[in-house]
Order: structure tokens, then sequence, then C-alpha cells
């Protein structure tokens, strides 16, 4: 995947991450519901997954996919990220196999 577009789809998640995770931790107390609980961790799994597509780290997949696949439900914004990312994913994939064919 070109660095630029890991660059942009990585700090996209790192904002959405945060826009997800700021408000909720304010909610947790001593009787946190499942669905506060769930919501911390999916805004923390977005940050994970926008540092690791920022910082360029080579191991991306096991962290990007399912943030790409929980993206798709927090439309239009995460819809268009994933979107955005699983253009580009499978673009490199194809582009790798064809240079893997071609020599």
């Amino acid at each position: 995947m070109n660095k630029i577009h890991r660059q942009i789809i990585g700090i996209s998640w790192l904002i959405l991450g945060a826009l997800i995770f700021s408000p909720l931790v304010l909610k947790l107390g001593v009787a946190a519901d499942t669905a506060v609980i769930s919501g911390v961790l999916m805004g923390l799994l977005f940050i994970a997954g926008g540092f690791v597509l920022a910082a360029n780290l080579r191991r991306f997949s096991w962290v990007c996919h399912p943030c790409a696949l929980l993206s798709l439900f927090t439309f239009p914004i995460g819809t268009a990220i994933a979107i955005y990312y699983l253009l580009f994913f499978f673009r490199s994939m194809q582009m790798a196999r064809k240079h893997i064919e071609g020599q």
C-alpha cells in the first residue's frame, strides 16, 4: 500500500477512534454497562489501527482488517474510510502478486 494512502487512512482512523473513545471514557463509572465498554474497546482498536498505519509498520493487516469491517457500520465517514482502505489494500495485493509473477 502506498505510504501516503496509509497515512491518510491512519490519521482518519486515529480521529475516528478519538471521537468514539473520548466521550465514552467520561461515562465510565462504577456502573459501566457493556455498550460503553464495547465502545471504548472499539475506539481503542481504531486508535491502534490508525497508529499502525500512520507509523508505517509492516504487519498492519491483523489490526486494520477488523477496523475496516467495524468502520463499515459507522456511516457515512467510517464507511468511506473502510472502502478507501479496502480499495487500496486489495490494489496493493494485486500489484505485489503481479510483481512476484513477473520475476
